[in-house]
């Protein structure tokens, strides 16, 4: 009997829906599993011989296999930060939230922040008072962000701790700030944990996590749970200079300490521009609702440059956060001449966010091998077409160039998919529905919006897998093949054959992380 030579499999997974990431289709397959390895994939005929009286099987009828999810884009403290404190998302008014600000006041030290998140102007009916706040606290920090992260509801004592006004709440501007609330390494160590939980139940088994600086505070976090065999997810990292210049030294000792299967250092985030849609991305030629103006705000590219080839000569890679067109054409200069001095020993840097880039440049994006980083929920951020800005702010007659996914897979630019989470939660099935169908959450336009520019299913699948692990040097995972890891998310139906009116409704019901279960709907593990 083969099983003589082979052993049982501890785990195997049947089901008439497998998509290995090899093929662009899903067929019936087995998947064997041994320890954190997979050992065999099949047609499921085959199955029988791996199926010992202790393997674990799972007869998934036709739910939807899939490599595990790969979030190539996330903030951590972002998440915490929209988690920490009071939760005031069903609070009715203004005095209400007050009042429950109060109490938590009075549970905690004397003069330690007191947080809370999630409330919103529309339900309150207008923005909450400073003054409020003001009298009520006078001796400590009271942060409130509202559920958009635009607006941080703070007393003039936060402001002068933090330095930033109420309406500058980037990630950036509150980089003290996340400092100051990572320095309770238990409570971090628990909100990263409950985090990894939230992404397990979405199928996510690795990411690459944004954090400030040195990341000094999450760091010691990880290592511990990395060292007791708890850290439930693989994490990747990048650092991104806030409060500090780029550190090349502390650069090479993460690169060196940090390489393991489940803790990796990945080079620098550097930030170019800002954001398109309130016209602070930077273009090539002026706005169309802004006459004569290219950007509100101005890039030091020359101290951009001067980082990224401090970084590339130490043989670290960078993510450049490019929207603009001339953001873009800027990140692809440096990128194309760091390529021209190295030759055939080019480092996989990639760009990121990618909204508005020139044709010209997604082909030399994809002649120098440059990996993009895009985020494939983008579509939702407008709840529909008739509201979406970008006609408004390039034109109508230059619409179709914002999110052109199909330029970039005819140019063959490898496609990465992160979430920017928390401006998004990662959603396989959100992604398809704006990144392939190219809807609205309204369901419009008709057809889709510029559906021709979509990515196919397929590759939607793909740029959140195995292009994800080639870009993070992942190479043992990605895909369902023998000898690679056991990283496996289970959908509840076939993500390759569902309507556009059905695919956001589809669930996670299983997440294997290195042969370990994650999440287990049936079991409401996880």
């Amino acid at each position: 009997m083969e099983a003589v030579k082979h052993g049982f499999a501890d785990r195997v997974l049947l089901s008439n829906a497998v998509f290995t990431g090899i093929e662009d289709g899903a067929s019936p397959a087995f998947i064997a599993l041994q320890g954190e390895r997979i050992v065999a994939v099949g047609i499921p005929a085959e199955a029988e011989e791996w199926i010992g009286p202790a393997t674990f099987v799972h007869h998934l009828k036709d739910a939807f296999i899939m490599p595990g999810i790969h979030d190539n884009h996330v903030f951590f403290t972002g998440y915490m930060s929209m988690h920490r404190g009071v939760d005031l998302t069903n609070v009715a008014t203004i005095q209400e939230a007050l009042e429950l600000l109060k109490q938590e006041a009075e549970k905690i030290p004397s003069k330690q922040n007191v947080y809370a998140y999630g409330w919103s102007e529309e339900c309150w009916g207008e923005l909450p008072g400073q003054s409020l706040l003001d009298e009520a606290f006078t001796e400590r920090a009271v942060i409130a962000i509202n559920l958009t992260k635009s607006y941080c509801w703070m007393n003039k004592f936060a402001q002068d701790k933090y330095q930033f006004l109420p309406d500058q709440c980037s990630a950036e501007s509150r980089a003290l700030l996340l400092y100051d609330m990572m320095q309770d390494q238990e409570l971090v160590r628990q909100e990263f944990l409950d985090f990894a939980r939230v992404l397990a139940k979405r199928g996510v088994t690795s990411i690459k996590d944004i954090g400030f600086d040195r990341h000094s505070a999450l760091l010691p976090v990880l290592e511990e749970l990395e060292a007791a065999g708890e850290l439930p997810l693989r994490v990747h990292f990048a650092l991104e200079p806030v409060l500090q210049p780029l550190d090349i030294s502390t650069g090479l000792q993460y690169k060196e300490r940090y390489q393991g299967e489940f803790l990796r250092f990945q080079g620098y985030k550097l930030m170019l521009d800002g954001v398109v849609a309130d016209h602070t991305g930077d273009m090539l030629e002026p706005y169309a609702d802004m006459p004569g103006v290219t950007n509100l705000q101005s890039v030091d590219y020359e101290g951009l440059e001067e980082a990224f080839w401090a970084a590339d000569s130490h043989g670290i890679k960078c993510c450049l956060t490019a929207e603009g067109d001339a953001a873009i054409r800027k990140a692809v200069d440096m990128i194309e001449d760091c390529n021209r001095n190295r030759g055939a020993q080019r480092i996989r840097h990639s760009i990121s966010d990618l909204e508005y880039p020139h044709p010209e440049d997604i082909q030399r994006m994809g002649e120098n091998g440059i990996f993009a980083e895009v985020y494939a929920q983008i579509l939702l951020l407008n709840p529909s077409y008739e509201d979406a800005y970008m006609a408004a702010v390039a034109g109508k007659e230059n619409e179709s160039r914002f999110y052109n996914y199909k330029s970039m897979l005819e140019a063959n630019v490898p496609i990465t998919i992160g979430t920017d989470l928390p401006l998004f939660l990662t959603s396989v099935p959100d992604s398809l529905y704006a990144a392939s169908f190219r809807l609205f959450p309204d369901g419009s336009p008709p057809g889709g919006w510029n559906s021709e520019q979509g990515m196919p299913a397929s590759e939607v699948l793909k740029a959140w897998t195995i292009n994800g692990a080639r870009h993070c040097g992942m190479e043992s995972t990605g895909t369902l093949e023998v000898g690679k890891a056991a990283d496996i998310a289970v959908f509840d139906r076939n993500l390759l054959d569902t309507a556009a009116t059905e695919i956001r409704d589809a669930r996670v019901i299983l997440t294997i992380t290195a042969g370990q279960i994650t999440y287990d709907a049936a079991r409401n593990e996880g």
